[in-house]
């Protein structure tokens, strides 16, 4: 503005303005910059060569008039192109003392302001975004590296889980040393207390050995006298026969309930026990006790299948299993074991099958109740298929039988 307004001379009747200015753009046709001049009738006198290819009815219909000392600035349309504009109102004095009324306009297209603002906007967003992205890669590695000592105790609870390490081992900040001290002083005492547990169970079993021994004992003394009147009187039953039964009763009670009792709780932590050694023992043991039935075992099982739980626990189950196959079977015994996930934990899953004559399907039923007491004896089952069951369900496993293949019953275990 203060450029047109120093080029501008009074020429004796008219006020002349220079075609050529000294800013380039004003000389540019449709550069996006143009200056324009009106007088006090609202006649257009003059305007920049950039401002050619508008006509004068463009310019004065789209740009307000103003008094003289007035001065506005705004945005307004062009033949459709939108325009940011000054206008200033002056007087000019001539020679005769008169002031002659003009209005000065200066006008830039908005293009370029908006092009600097979209390009102002996609930096700033470019920037925003760049700090946003360090920033949360900086939370991250934060958070990672916060957070890790509690994925390193996690780590070594499975471990502990899993029997790969009997404790916590590992140096952790002072706010998880409590933690941690604490977890090994719980794994220490459960292992203290299911120690203390067996002891004292198995000196219960030695006590009370001796005392049922004597009183065997002393019921196969009174059998000897009591052979004759059994003789007389083959329908009765002599009180040393009653007492005898009941000893032999006592003595499976006491067997099965102390097993009952020293089996490893499932949540108990236990180093994997391969199975497929477990089972080639037992085989060889079957096989040796039936050979008069040439009993032959058969097994399909991978090296690397495990048992997490007690081998005691596994070798009563399978067992007692395999011990009623060879028993009621004809010779010949298979055995199938392999890893399966079940709850959401990895579990064994065994299928022992027989060539026998089977199970009834109503005893099936009963034996398998759940609540079934040590000493309901079912015939051909005896006592042992019941702690198989109190096991399997100690460990919150699942048993099944069905008819076989082969002939006999197949039992179906997970544990």
């Amino acid at each position: 503005m203060y450029l047109v307004l120093g080029s501008a001379e009074w020429d004796k009747t008219y006020l002349h303005v220079p075609q050529q200015l000294d800013a380039p753009r004003f000389n540019q046709l449709d550069s996006g910059l143009f200056a324009f001049i009106k007088n006090g009738d609202n006649a257009a006198i003059w305007r920049s060569l950039s401002a050619q290819s508008f006509t004068d009815h463009d310019l004065l219909s789209a740009l307000p008039t103003l008094l003289p000392g007035g001065q506005l600035q705004g945005q307004t349309t062009i033949k459709g192109q939108a325009f940011f504009y000054l206008a200033m109102g002056i007087a000019w004095e001539v020679k005769n003392g008169t002031l002659k009324p003009f209005t000065f306009y200066i006008a830039e297209s908005t293009q370029r302001f908006n092009a600097a603002l979209a390009q102002y906007r996609l930096y700033l967003w470019v920037g925003l975004s760049i700090m946003a992205g360090l920033l949360l890669l900086a939370f991250t590695m934060l958070l990672y590296w916060g957070l890790s000592p509690l994925s390193k105790v996690a780590e070594e609870v499975y471990k502990i889980e899993s029997g790969a390490q009997d404790a916590i081992q590992g140096q952790y900040p002072k706010e998880l040393t409590s933690l941690t001290e604490n977890l090994n002083k719980l794994v220490e005492h459960e292992q203290k207390q299911r120690t203390r547990y067996r002891n004292t169970l198995s000196n219960l079993a030695h006590s009370l050995k001796t005392p049922l021994a004597v009183i065997q004992g002393i019921t196969d003394q009174l059998s000897h006298h009591d052979r004759a009147s059994e003789r007389n009187d083959q329908t009765s039953t002599t009180p040393s026969l009653l007492l005898n039964q009941q000893v032999s009763r006592m003595n499976d009670i006491v067997q099965h309930q102390l097993q009952r009792a020293v089996h490893v709780a499932p949540n108990a932590i236990r180093k994997p026990i391969f199975v497929k050694p477990v089972v080639m023992r037992l085989a060889s043991a079957i096989e040796k006790i039936y050979h008069h039935k040439a009993t032959k075992v058969t097994f399909n099982i991978a090296e690397d299948t495990i048992f997490r739980g007690d081998e005691g626990d596994l070798m009563e189950v399978l067992g007692n299993i395999m011990e009623n196959a060879g028993k009621y079977g004809d010779g010949s015994i298979h055995i199938d074991a392999h890893n399966i996930t079940f709850e959401q934990q990895t579990k064994c899953k065994f299928m022992i099958e027989d060539n026998g004559e089977g199970i009834d399907q109503d005893k099936i039923e009963v034996i398998l109740t759940r609540g079934v007491r040590a000493d309901e004896k079912h015939q051909g089952q005896g006592i042992g298929l019941a702690v198989v069951v109190d096991i399997v369900d100690l460990y919150q496993g699942r048993i099944s039988i069905r008819q076989s293949d082969l002939g006999g019953a197949l039992f179906e275990v997970t544990l």
